[in-house]
């Protein structure tokens, strides 16, 4: 499961984010969610196109060519 933390840095809140390999999660963008910074489906009551941040960890590194 994802860990996070919040942090206030120069007067501004920073969440910073651990993954573990293939995990995915969902993240809120409408700014409604009971379960910020995680999407919890708010946004689909709401009015406009904002829909979540989906981020997934890799498996494995990504190769530069």
């Amino acid at each position: 499961m994802a860990i996070h933390e919040t942090e206030e840095r120069n007067g501004k809140l920073r969440t910073v984010m651990k993954l573990e390999p293939g995990e995915r999660v969902a993240l809120c963008r409408c700014m409604r969610s009971k379960e910020f910074p995680f999407c919890d489906g708010t946004h689909k009551q709401l009015e406009g196109k904002t829909g979540p941040v989906i981020i997934e960890a890799l498996q494995q590194a990504v190769e530069e060519e």
